[in-house]
């Protein structure tokens, strides 16, 4: 990022030159979680179904071997 007033080359995300004091208009963030960009299979609800499958299965199990 440059400085309009001075043109000092600054970090990004500073918020004031250090050279000649101008406030710096930072770009606006993007969100961090949108809706697009969640997931929907994670680590966590993968081994929960999976483990409701295996409750099912082996009930279904008890119930067909009697």
């Amino acid at each position: 990022m440059i400085c309009p007033k001075c043109g000092t080359e600054l970090r990004d995300g500073v918020r004031m030159c250090p050279i000649c004091g101008t406030q710096q208009v930072l770009p606006p963030q993007p969100p961090k979680y949108t809706r697009s960009n969640q997931r929907i299979f994670s680590k966590t609800r993968i081994i929960s179904v999976i483990i409701v499958a295996l409750f099912l299965i082996i009930g279904l199990w008890r119930v067909i071997m009697r």
